[in-house]
């Protein structure tokens, strides 16, 4: 009889996208249990098959195994139900180090670029016909979701350095995208987040290999038993982009691997940083041995993933666009990146901050983020659950600290009033940018219904 494992909080993006790979890889019957609120990630279950229940504690009673959500607490019904039967319960990055074991693992990690790179490494790999299992942390169109269920023997995941998660995990190959400071009521400081990358590349055998941005000022702390291949932009990168030339959606490039020049690639999402993402993608399937010009066709191919510079749609003659950025770095990039691709269009950014803790840790490096934008709106500051403390800092003085770089810069309270103000000063050419990992993407919906 195939085991029962059921899932506390199974719409989030990673839990939906576990649930998917474990009926496969545990031969297991799942279930699952979260708010009635519909998500996207609602047709995902239903196109597997998995049920979703409305909380209850009796939805454990006959589970082998539980597997709970960050979100929830042990004092959520169901968790404590379990834990009263002796049931073992898993948290989302213990479950999925128990399920990469069973394959041989690739932990896409970094603090910028993990879901995007991620879903450029698992398009190659399904085009190039390895068949991989893939866990990403967004929806994306060129792998039919968030997650896929391959017979082959790699386990590609999207692998978070927040609470040190990633250690779950004991991956053959690492990618390290880069290394700031981030999740501030977390990490005490950058060294912490250091300590941290270096605690995971530690992990990765003789025989692996890991992969890190040459550029990354953090890099030479990275110490490992396993070979380390850098990408990047500068010529000493071990793969590296030359003649580099932007264009509207996108770049053109001639990529050289190991001294040897790969070819042109036509890249067709916009920014530097993607860039960076696709060479970190190329060199771990050039080391897999995956052809090389079947890694530059199919990654020539990749259309993005769900809230990384996706387009919304247009209104007016403005084109609406969303993105997940909320991070300075980030932020400053998808920027720059818009500016590169959309030279002659007005930017119109409206940044959501994410955490108050986070607001308050970078307050002066968000502040300076927004030199390419022409326009800066500055909505109320996305609490998250586990903030107490809500006093410490101000959207509003975060809007003033821009004005003080010369950028035009006004904060507006609820989101109804920013889409009134969007709405009635919408021009032709604008480019609307919805920038933060909150809600602020109901903003651009809300433009174009």
């Amino acid at each position: 009889m195939p085991l029962h494992i059921h899932f506390v909080g199974i719409k989030g993006t990673g839990m939906s996208a576990l649930a998917q790979v474990t009926a496969h890889i545990e031969g297991a019957h799942i279930t699952g249990s979260d708010v009635p609120e519909r998500f996207f990630t609602d047709a995902v279950l239903e196109r597997a098959h998995i049920p979703v229940l409305n909380f209850s504690a009796a939805n454990v009673e006959k589970a082998d195994i539980v597997v709970a959500s960050a979100a929830y607490g042990e004092n959520h019904e169901e968790i404590a139900r379990a834990r009263e039967l002796n049931i073992p319960v898993y948290s989302y990055p213990q479950f999925l180090g128990r399920l990469m074991s069973k394959k041989r693992g690739i932990a896409v990690a970094g603090t910028h670029g993990k879901t995007t790179t991620t879903a450029m490494i698992g398009l190659a790999l399904l085009q190039s016909g390895i068949d991989p299992t893939i866990v990403v942390g967004s929806d994306v169109p060129s792998i039919g979701g968030n997650a896929y269920s391959g017979q082959g023997d790699f386990f590609l995941a999207e692998s978070c350095e927040y609470r040190r998660h990633f250690l779950n995990y004991s991956p053959e190959y690492l990618i390290i995208t880069n290394i700031e400071f981030d999740h501030p009521d977390y990490f005490k400081d950058l060294d912490d987040v250091v300590c941290a990358f270096s605690e995971i590349a530690q992990k990765i055998p003789p025989h692996g290999k890991i992969f890190i941005w040459h550029e990354d000022p953090q890099r030479k702390a990275i110490q490992a038993q396993s070979p380390i291949i850098t990408f990047g932009l500068n010529e000493e990168a071990d793969v590296y982009a030359t003649n580099i030339q932007f264009h509207d959606e996108g770049s053109t490039m001639t990529i050289v691997a190991h001294g040897t020049v790969l070819g042109e690639f036509h890249l067709h999402v916009s920014g530097k940083h993607n860039i960076l993402n696709a060479l970190a993608s190329i060199a771990l399937c050039l080391e897999i041995g995956v052809p090389t010009e079947k890694v530059l066709e199919s990654l020539s191919h990749f259309n993005g993933t769900k809230r990384r510079f996706e387009h919304i749609g247009q209104n007016a003659g403005a084109l609406i666009v969303d993105d997940y950025a909320h991070h300075p770095t980030e932020i400053r990039s998808t920027l720059e990146g818009a500016r590169l691709s959309f030279p002659d269009r007005r930017i119109r950014a409206v940044f959501q901050p994410h955490t108050f803790s986070r607001t308050e840790k970078l307050l002066q490096e968000f502040s300076q983020s927004f030199q390419a934008a022409d326009e800066v709106v500055i909505a109320e500051i996305f609490a998250s659950a586990r903030e107490t403390n809500l006093n410490t800092i101000s959207a509003s003085s975060l809007a003033d600290l821009i004005s003080q770089q010369g950028v035009n810069a006004r904060y507006i309270h609820s989101l109804e009033e920013i889409q009134t103000y969007l709405a009635q000063t919408l021009s032709p050419g604008d480019l609307v940018l919805t920038l933060g990992a909150g809600d602020i993407y109901k903003v651009g919906q809300s433009l174009v219904c």
